[in-house]
């Protein structure tokens, strides 16, 4: 039988504007679907003695807010296993990854406006020509330019020094904002006490880079102890940040061994495909769009 695991980010209405967010009542009709068609099990359930159906596994990145309360009580309600990775910066350390950061401003700010602002500020006149390359699914052409920019042009300091900025003409501060925005200590010890799966996920959400000893102890070791520390959480599982990105090859190959040496099992690429229980070490993910473009159909 051919299992699968489908990878969720936002589930939150359409007013979230800086990414397509995964509407709750579209969340939900996927998942009476894949119910009828799957046994919906939990990453370590893919080696248990099978029944009549192929198994799924329900995967959530990033640790948003609206996981909590919205996918987790609509999980725990129906008696689904789900299995949700941590990521400690945020937590632990008061930062927010430039990406958040970008979907958070294009949220609360037009791109018009934001475009202006940044052409006022930086020398980014290449920008219209490449940004059609990364970002052709966004209709709008300033929301092109400005992600573009913010993503690959700026430089770290560049990018947060600007959103930051903007960030907190909305919050008070960046706590406040981390409350508002990712699933907190104590809703990660609901979420592990109903018996939902808690994996590691990163500390600060980079890609990987080529340094499997380095990437290691910068991105996932801190995740590890915090969870050990902060939630009383032993993680087996593992969920790169942006699949391991554009080195993510080197990243299967390179990982692999230590992941094991630190007890764990399994993790979960971007790579969609199927999955034959826990045959390899690292498992295939459909993006829930690919479910919900094809009328919940795989």
């Amino acid at each position: 039988m051919e299992d699968i695991a489908i990878m969720y980010h936002y589930i939150k209405d359409s007013n979230w504007k800086g990414i397509v967010p995964l509407n709750p009542n579209d969340f939900k009709q996927q998942i009476e679907w894949l119910a009828k068609n799957y046994e919906i099990v939990s990453p370590e359930g893919l080696d248990k003695p099978r029944g009549t159906k192929p198994y799924c596994v329900l995967t959530f990145d990033d640790a948003t807010k609206d996981q909590y309360e919205v996918a987790f009580k609509f999980l725990y309600e129906k008696g689904i296993p789900g299995y949700f990775s941590v990521m400690s910066g945020p937590l632990e350390n008061n930062r927010i990854p430039i990406f958040h950061l970008v979907h958070t401003v294009l949220s609360y700010f037009s791109d018009e406006e934001i475009w202006m602002e940044l052409s006022e500020t930086f020398d980014i006149t290449s920008v219209s020509k490449n940004s059609n390359n990364y970002y052709f699914y966004e209709e709008n052409l300033y929301r092109r330019y400005n992600k573009y920019t913010l993503n690959f042009v700026l430089d770290e300091y560049q990018s947060r020094s600007f959103l930051e900025k903007k960030l907190l003409s909305k919050f008070r501060s960046f706590k406040e904002f981390i409350d508002f925005y990712y699933i907190n200590e104590n809703e990660f010890k609901e979420i592990h006490r109903s018996g939902m799966t808690i994996g590691v996920h990163a500390k600060d959400h980079s890609p990987y880079n080529n340094n499997g000893i380095d990437f290691f102890k910068k991105e996932i070791e801190p995740c590890i102890e915090y969870m050990s520390e902060k939630l009383d959480i032993i993680p087996t599982w593992y969920t790169p940040a942006f699949g391991g990105g554009e080195k993510a090859e080197n990243m299967y190959k390179e990982l692999e061994d230590i992941l094991r040496e630190n007890d764990i099992i399994g993790a979960f690429t971007t790579k969609p495909g199927y999955n034959h229980g826990l045959n390899k070490f690292w498992l295939n993910r459909f993006d829930c769009a690919t479910l919900l473009k094809n009328g919940n159909r795989l």
